[in-house]
């Protein structure tokens, strides 16, 4: 598979391919364009009655995340004070280092599946509050694939805040269904499925579960960090409780990644 991509990579860079929606590095290719906003429209005209019912109830789940990931790590850090011995370790993926390289093909194609329909659902929920998606990409790396949905940012921003609430929530609900429908196919089927392919679903309820919890920490970047700029943004000190999440949950999670190191070192998965 690497061997295959470095061959494309040179035949594209040989053959000078020149494509305004085409950008080939040489860890990845993106391809850019308007007509993939076509499949996500009659995915999103398929059961508009669902996709609504999805993006409210991904409102009101991402309090319970936001709450259930702010309590696991301020746990977590008390623990470390307290009682270290029951502290459960917190540190980055670092392929080759925390990840094994073993591991690390099922991760990257685990993660890539997560992307995929994080960044899909984000593009149907814009469908549906009526923002327009400029474009969709779909990302071929190494080992790995993608997608990336990009809305029109000033129909964004015109846009009612439950719309917007919704289209920032929209992601993180169906990496959570997605890790929760992992489950009954681990009991049903783990002990007939093949090694390669209970690894391949361990991660990926791994990485689903876990972005889409901490996706909802009111931190800047973070989708749950949009959604809490779209409700305090109109209040006199807005700004201040946005920067002051922000700092104080990185802080939170940079307190368990450093008490983690001093306890337990760097863990391979």
């Amino acid at each position: 598979m690497i061997a295959g991509w470095f061959v494309f990579y040179a035949a594209v860079k040989l053959l000078k391919v020149q494509r305004d929606d085409l950008e080939v590095s040489l860890v990845y290719a993106l391809y850019k364009s308007t007509r993939l906003n076509g499949f996500i429209a009659r995915l999103a005209a398929w059961r508009p009655g669902f996709w609504r019912i999805l993006g409210n109830v991904g409102i009101v789940t991402a309090v319970g995340q936001a709450t259930f990931a702010s309590w696991l790590l301020l746990n977590n850090l008390i623990k470390f004070f307290l009682k270290p011995e029951t502290a459960t370790p917190v540190q980055p993926l670092i392929p080759g280092v925390t990840i094994s390289a073993e591991s690390l093909p099922w991760f990257m194609m685990a993660a890539g599946v997560v992307i995929l329909v994080h960044e899909l659902s984000h593009g149907i929920q814009c469908i549906m509050e009526g923002v327009k998606v400029k474009s969709a990409a779909i990302m071929v790396a190494v080992i790995t694939f993608g997608g990336a949905v990009e809305p029109d940012e000033e129909e964004m921003e015109k846009a009612s805040l439950l719309s917007r609430l919704r289209i920032f929530a929209s992601g993180s609900i169906v990496n959570l269904i997605t890790g929760l429908l992992v489950i009954p196919i681990m009991i049903i089927f783990g002990g007939v499925m093949p090694n390669a392919l209970n690894v391949f679903f361990s991660w990926l309820y791994f990485v689903s579960i876990n972005l889409a919890i901490m996706n909802m920490l009111p931190i800047g970047p973070l989708d749950g960090g949009q959604m809490w700029r779209a409700v305090t943004e109109k209040m006199p000190t807005g700004k201040l409780l946005q920067n002051v999440a922000t700092y104080a949950f990185l802080a939170l999670i940079v307190g368990n990644i450093v008490f983690s190191f001093n306890l337990f070192g760097l863990v391979p998965i």
